[in-house]
């Protein structure tokens, strides 16, 4: 037998072993209808490469087990998979257009922040403190004093706020919304602040931010016990007027 033929045969021995292997693959596994338990396919998912073995977890996780017909389907999002095989395939579809919109939403976040840049350089606001007040303690924040039955012994999340003047004009009055987020990106609060006091140049002035109707619960204790570290702040301006008449507005 010759060198070639030798290097031939083990060329198409070893295409026959890729071949095998790639019949061997379980594609056709039909997906559960349990997506709680999945140690009846858990064989067959071990035999997936790690990737795709994650883009079907991700698509059973994405789909709770439902099973569309295509006629019902989302058509941008369709959950019509039967096998590992196409939920492989549309999960690969899902997450390439989730990136695309993620871009997208980026690039208009960019765009807004590039709007809010000159109110917040202007007007800086601040995280100082969060807790759990009880009605009576809650009972006169903000210029409207809120109606609180003083006989229920709840508490209520309030949020201390530090707005700070860096623009070396006096501020006579300020509008807009912040939120809180956690390092997941789930919002933990919001509020919508209308300053209508006088901050004087480079001075500063608090703000608290609470509902008085609304009794604390477990997110809100939650909120209370996150390090600092652990939150982002969103301050969006929506209207920053000077003593002198002069304004500056935030993009809508």
């Amino acid at each position: 037998m010759t060198t070639t033929t030798r290097l031939l045969l083990v060329a198409a021995l070893m295409a026959g072993l890729g071949l095998y292997g790639a019949l061997r693959k379980p594609y056709g596994t039909r997906l559960p209808l349990d997506v709680d338990d999945l140690s009846e396919i858990q064989p067959q998912l071990d035999r997936l490469s790690e990737s795709e073995r994650e883009l079907v977890l991700g698509y059973l996780k994405r789909s709770n087990g439902d099973v569309l017909p295509a006629a019902l389907a989302d058509p941008d999002e369709p959950l019509t998979a039967r096998t590992f095989g196409e939920a492989i395939e549309l999960q690969q579809a899902f997450l390439h257009t989730q990136a695309e919109r993620n871009a997208v939403a980026a690039q208009r976040r960019a765009e807004r922040d590039r709007g809010f840049a000159p109110l917040r350089e202007a007007l800086e606001l601040r995280l100082v403190r969060r807790e759990l007040l009880t009605p009576q303690q809650v009972t006169g924040i903000g210029s409207a004093k809120p109606v609180v039955d003083r006989s229920d012994s709840g508490q209520t999340l309030v949020v201390t706020y530090r707005l700070v003047n860096n623009s070396g004009r006096e501020i006579a009055s300020a509008k807009g919304s912040v939120e809180v987020f956690d390092l997941q990106d789930q919002r933990r609060t919001e509020c919508w602040i209308e300053q209508r006091d006088r901050i004087e140049p480079f001075a500063r002035i608090d703000v608290r931010c609470g509902n008085a109707m609304r009794r604390a619960g477990e997110a809100e204790r939650a909120l209370v016990e996150l390090p600092a570290d652990q939150l982002r702040l969103v301050w969006e301006p929506a209207e920053i007027v000077f003593a002198d008449g002069s304004r500056l507005a935030g993009p809508r």
